[in-house]
């Protein structure tokens, strides 16, 4: 009797020459690239993921390493990415070769157990291209769901990563019941992968990127409060730190505004508006968690600062325009390539493009197409038939 079952066709990741979640080679000190995802959105979210399956595919199509997605919570700033193993998922999906991070996830807003249950689903989905970026998380809103660990946030990271990777690599947790009986359990599915790759978020503190160094994680950071050469300073601690803990040097992955057009008169005219807009929404963030009783520099007069339109468009200016000056690719092909050169001398080996920043879909893919020419430039291997 014949079986009436439809035949399962052979996994995506099977047909990928590299193999699923490997960083393809590159020649020389060639720099990776991979698209960032990080959109303000309005009150629904649909061109967003358009745009995020899209741009996926076509970055996979073209060779790039990888594509990352967010966890962000109650504000339109990356409001469309509230949980990002269900975005690497979708990935998956429509991806062959791409690894597929989650960064930053705010471990201690969840159980690590869940953790590797939901990263364990997409490294399956994906044959085997899981991977996560974890974050301490700093605004106090976003601790409504685990109220009792804002404090102790920064230790929890520490050993939420331990236990992820017991977890990841034994597929057993062990933990209390509600009866308080230690209990023993088996973790499912199991993934792919025998260790799941780890970045640590770090911007502004050095003891961050020794701290990672320390740990055998890779990093991403940016450059919204920090130049190249202050960078290349904290990657040297972090790579004296790897040393000193038997590691190899890891990866540094350095997110980076992008926008690549065949002009740095064009790339402006479509870039600058959006970009002012959405580092308003940035600041607007920014002005409630500080009114929810975050942290800021310059205390009560900052706070007031913080509240008036005019001082919130006069930092979006400013923020537009230290970005043109060498801290994002948003220009020509030639100027990107140049700033990339830049981020690699300072020791970084990746740069995380956002590029969902101009809410125009149409424009962000035509730029891709010139966003690859920068990578090729910067010593990627070239994809034939694409």
């Amino acid at each position: 009797m014949t079986d009436p079952s439809p035949s399962l066709p052979a996994h995506p990741a099977a047909a990928a020459p590299d193999g699923p979640g490997t960083v393809p080679e590159r020649p020389g000190d060639g720099l990776g690239f991979g698209l960032f995802f990080f959109a303000a959105v309005g009150d629904a979210a649909t061109e967003a993921y358009r745009l995020l399956l899209a741009s996926a595919a076509r970055a996979d199509e073209l060779g790039f390493d990888f594509v990352s997605t967010p966890e962000r919570h109650f504000h339109r700033f990356g409001g469309a990415f509230p949980n990002p193993a269900v975005t690497s998922a979708a990935l998956a999906a429509v991806t062959r070769r791409v690894q597929l991070r989650a960064g930053s996830v705010v471990t201690p807003l969840h159980h690590p157990a869940r953790v590797v249950e939901d990263f364990a689903v997409v490294d399956g989905i994906s044959g085997g291209r899981a991977a996560i970026c974890v974050g301490s998380g700093w605004n106090v809103n976003d601790f409504v769901l685990a109220p009792d660990a804002y404090e102790t946030r920064r230790e929890r990271v520490v050993a939420d990563i331990a236990a992820i990777r017991r977890a990841w690599a034994s597929g057993r947790w062990t933990g209390p019941t509600p009866r308080g009986e230690e209990a023993e359990l088996e973790l499912f599915p199991r993934p792919v992968q025998r260790e799941l790759p780890i970045w640590t978020t770090a911007s502004r503190s050095e003891e961050t990127f020794r701290e990672a160094g320390r740990l055998g994680t890779n990093v991403l950071t940016h450059l919204e409060n920090q130049d190249l050469d202050a960078l290349a300073d904290k990657i040297g601690v972090y790579r004296d730190a790897r040393a000193r803990a038997g590691f190899d040097p890891g990866r540094v992955t350095v997110m980076m505004h992008t926008y690549v057009a065949g002009t740095d008169e064009r790339a402006r005219e479509v870039a600058v508006p959006w970009l002012k807009r959405y580092l308003l929404t940035a600041i607007d963030l920014e002005a409630r968690a500080v009114g929810a009783g975050g942290s800021m520099s310059g205390g009560r007069r900052g706070r007031d600062f913080m509240t008036r339109q005019e001082a919130r468009d006069r930092l979006a200016e400013l923020g537009v325009n230290r970005y043109l000056d060498g801290t994002s690719l948003i220009g020509s092909v030639d100027h990107c390539a140049a700033v990339a050169a830049r981020v690699r001398e300072a020791g970084a080996d990746e740069i995380a493009c956002l590029v969902d920043f101009v809410g125009d879909a149409d424009a962000v893919l035509e730029g891709l197409e010139h966003l690859n020419t920068v990578r090729e430039r910067s010593g990627a291997k070239v994809r034939a038939g694409v």
